[in-house]
């Protein structure tokens, strides 16, 4: 029997919403909808400009709303990752053995589709098996 290891992992990057740059998050409208929905996103973070501001703002993060056990990477402050892999505002990758990318969900939130990801993942470990 062959057993193929699938490790998920969550990719930290940029702020998406950070209140120095997307005054959104700054307005009462935007706080009473993001209390009323319960979310546990913090709305009070400014763009990190440094690798240490970015790493702390990423163990909150990872606190506030993973709370998993899944490795968590942080992206260099100059975006290397992201710009490797157009990493925002959301991505889901399934990448093999050879690094290669085998799955890309497109880029979210509009074409964030979980469901894809799970058939992925079933398609890959079936071709593996054979």
């Amino acid at each position: 029997m062959t057993f193929i290891r699938i490790e998920f992992i969550v990719v930290y990057g940029a702020e998406p919403y950070p209140t120095d740059e997307w005054w959104l998050c700054e307005s009462k409208t935007f706080r009473f909808f993001h209390n009323l929905l319960g979310s546990r996103a913090a709305v009070d973070i400014k763009q990190p400009t440094t690798q240490e501001e970015r790493n702390a703002v990423a163990a909150r993060a990872n606190t506030q709303l993973v709370n998993v056990e899944m490795p968590l990477y942080i992206d260099t402050i100059d975006n290397k990752v992201n710009t490797a892999y157009t990493g925002m505002p959301t991505r889901i990758y399934l990448i093999n053995e050879d690094g290669r990318v085998v799955f890309n969900h497109g880029i979210g939130p509009i074409s964030f589709h979980p469901d894809g990801f799970e058939n992925a993942i079933e398609n890959y470990l079936a071709g593996a098996k054979n």
